[in-house]
């Protein structure tokens, strides 16, 4: 055995204290914002007004797609990293009512050259849009609507292209200026077949649908059709919000309650993609006083002279002037980060939106939605100036960056002068407190975000800071409102480190993320989904609330049995397994002797994930049983044996039970990767391979499929849990 003696010389006093958590980064206040005063209460405005704008339409981690609208007038190029289907918008039923009309097909063949660039890209044509007609007639004949379809076809042969999206606005009515007939329901199921069965069953058909689910039977075409886009924005005009979340007084309809008029009237939430608006409705002059609509892009949008609110209950931005008169209903990139984490817990397909050219040029609101649903980085543009605060315990980051195991040679690792402790003190991660300029008198709201996590605070009148524990490393942005709704306060910063350790409450085991692992084929494991720790059944209120705060809703209780235990010790909302291990079952003989425990361990971490519920993962001390668990799901997932033995050996920095070795001056932590059982373990797996290679990942994917754990839960499992 060969031993890596890494001394860890840190003298900060605040790693030497008990106290929790242990350190402290402060953030300075941004500038303040001007003072608001509350808004007037205007009349109802009936609005959703899509005035001329013609564009108005209505696979990957966690199963979810992202749909961007293109074009044919604009002349900005999809980005292709941040969605997975592009809809180019339009092309449009002809005069003859057979023929496909496609305006600008050099710039539709440039959008399809991007599949190149990204293989798995899909280009859909989109057919239609506001006030696009000709359809009740091609709809009502029976030889007009297959040659129709004959031409999508064709359409989709020379152009490269993956299938139609069908954007009549909207049959039986006449709104938008087009011809339309009482049969135009039946026929359009009608044309949704003839579509399916001359594109045959591997090209998409897929609709966008108006927000209150009217126009069409969608229980008698849903099996033709893909899935279904909800435009879920023009739901109002200032002072109704164009493309509210939830209801509020400032809504005359929301996202929640199409996503259920839809649901009630035939399509299922996996066949549903959420729309989403890259553009505000402002008052018809503030923004828009030379056009013929009020249809304001994102990137065109400036808050400068105005009041930025917050409307809490339909989760979205708005702007008055000094006189408290709504000017622009818009969404932000807060806004927009809430609509696809609704995605996810909705358990909706993926999210869509209108349109590509209405983001900025750091592709602000793309990265809010894909940052979430595709698991890629958000991104911040120009990061110059930004903050940059470690959240990663001074000790266990000199750990990970020190020590460097070669694969299988299972050497130790002695750490000096560590302190050592009891749960929740030796590793506990370091604190953030973000400042600002507190105005008024009335309670604020602190809501924090990056790309696939957020949290609020509800704060009293005053207060200028809060401390903020257990962040991820990554890119977080803030915003504090007042009671009035104003943003008084906005900001960013980057929290920097190896790993997301949790610190639930003095007394309580840390836990941490199996996040930020790397992968031998270059992957990173993701935060916010897996997490490992020791018992919580003594854990107190304060420690609850933070294991919500990161999202943790499932437990897998890995102790022995123990019938009287049914339900989490993080609350009854909380998804609960204890499959009652024996006290001798762990490392080798637990894989050996119990593989239809370990099995429903799995099935129990996957089935979560799949459901958006992040799993913590526990025995008693986090060490034995959840170390096997740990080096089970992180060997199928490809990470390196010398990497999950510095995981193994993590859970050593929090001992109550262990005792530190040598004199009083040089004090030694002997870790343990070099023990029997660890060992056997890792061996164990990696034998289950049954080709000479012996690697880990081969052999733990090999022995989950010989407990009877299909190949579905090993690659959803590896899907939602890894990134490029």
């Amino acid at each position: 055995m060969r031993l890596n003696q890494f001394a860890i010389m840190l003298l900060l006093p605040v790693l030497l204290s008990c106290a929790a958590p242990e350190q402290t980064s402060t953030l300075p206040p941004p500038p303040p914002q001007g003072q608001d005063e509350d808004p007037k209460n205007p009349e109802d405005n009936p609005g959703n007004n899509p005035g001329d704008n013609p564009g108005t339409p209505g696979t990957t981690p966690g199963g979810h797609i992202i749909v961007g609208y293109v074009t044919y007038w604009g002349d900005i190029m999809p980005n292709p990293d941040v969605l997975t289907h592009i809809n180019y918008a339009f092309g449009k039923v002809g005069s003859d009512f057979e023929s496909l009309e496609i305006r600008s097909t050099s710039r539709l063949r440039k959008v399809v050259e991007l599949k190149k660039q990204k293989p798995s890209l899909k280009v859909v044509l989109s057919v239609g849009g506001w006030g696009a007609g000709n359809f009740s007639e091609m709809a009502a004949d029976e030889n007009h609507r297959r040659k129709f379809c004959e031409n999508c076809l064709k359409a989709v042969k020379e152009y490269g292209l993956d299938g139609i999206d069908l954007d009549w606005e909207y049959p039986t009515s006449s709104s938008a200026g087009i011809s339309s007939s009482p049969d135009d329901t039946k026929n359009f199921t009608l044309l949704v077949k003839d579509l399916r069965s001359v594109l045959g069953p591997d090209l998409l058909v897929t609709m966008a649908s108006s927000a209150n689910a009217k126009y069409v039977n969608f229980k008698d075409f849903i099996d033709y059709m893909d899935w279904v886009n909800l435009m879920t924005y023009d739901m109002g005009n200032p002072p109704k919000h164009n493309a509210a979340l939830y209801p509020s007084s400032m809504t005359r309809r929301s996202c929640d309650e199409s996503v259920a008029l839809h649901l009630a009237a035939g399509v299922p939430y996996e066949k549903m993609t959420l729309g989403m608006a890259f553009y505000g409705r402002d008052d018809d002059k503030t923004f828009t006083a030379n056009d013929d609509d009020n249809f304001v892009y994102y990137r065109d949008i400036r808050t400068d002279g105005f009041v930025e609110r917050w409307d809490d209950a339909a989760k979205v931005p708005y702007l008055t002037d000094y006189a408290g008169n709504v000017v622009l209903c818009y969404d932000n990139e807060l806004s927009i980060g809430l609509k696809a984490d609704y995605v996810k817990e909705k358990g909706l397909l993926g999210a869509m939106y209108w349109a590509i050219e209405g983001d900025d040029n750091s592709w602000t609101l793309s990265k809010a939605i894909s940052s979430r649903l595709l698991g890629t980085e958000p991104g911040t543009g120009d990061e110059d100036g930004i903050p940059s605060y470690a959240v990663t315990n001074a000790y266990v980051q000199a750990y990970m960056d020190g020590v460097n195991y070669t694969d299988w040679d299972f050497s130790g690792t002695q750490v000096f002068n560590y302190e050592g402790g009891g749960p929740g003190e030796a590793d506990v991660p370091p604190t953030i407190e973000i400042k600002w300029n507190a105005t008024g008198t009335g309670s604020q709201t602190l809501t924090l975000w990056d790309g696939s996590w957020s949290r609020e605070w509800s704060l009293a009148a005053g207060v200028s800071s809060q401390s903020v524990t257990n962040l991820a490393p990554g890119h977080y942005h803030y915003q504090v409102t007042d009671a009035s709704s104003s943003v008084v306060a906005k900001g960013e910063f980057k929290a920097t480190g190896s790993l997301h350790q949790i610190y639930f409450e003095r007394d309580t085991r840390n836990g941490r993320s199996l996040g930020g692992l790397k992968t031998l084929d270059g992957k990173t494991i993701r935060h916010w989904l897996l997490y490992r720790g020791g018992k919580a059944s003594s854990i107190k209120d304060a420690g609850k609330k933070e294991a919500a705060a990161v999202g943790i809703k499932a437990e897998l209780d890995l102790r022995e049995a123990d019938d009287s235990q049914t339900k989490s010790y993080f609350g009854s909302d909380v998804e609960y397994l204890r499959p009652g291990f024996g006290s001798s079952e762990n490392y080798r003989t637990m894989l050996r002797d119990c593989s239809e425990r370990v099995k429903a361990c799995f099935e129990f971490i996957v089935s979560n994930l799949r459901k958006g519920n992040p799993v913590y993962f526990h025995c008693a001390a986090g060490r034995d049983r959840t170390g096997t668990i740990a080096a089970l799901c992180l060997g199928v997932l490809g990470v390196r044996e010398g990497d999950i033995a510095k995981d193994y050996e993590l859970t050593y920095f929090s001992p109550d039970d262990w005792s530190m070795s040598g004199p009083d001056d040089a004090r030694y932590y002997d870790h343990t990767r070099h023990v029997s059982s660890y060992k056997n373990c890792v061996q164990y797996l990696r034998d289950q391979d049954p080709s000479s290679s012996k690697t880990l990942k081969k052999g733990a994917e090999t022995y989950l499929r010989n407990i009877g754990v299909s190949q579905q839960d090993i690659d959803d499992f590896r899907t939602i849990m890894l990134k490029d």
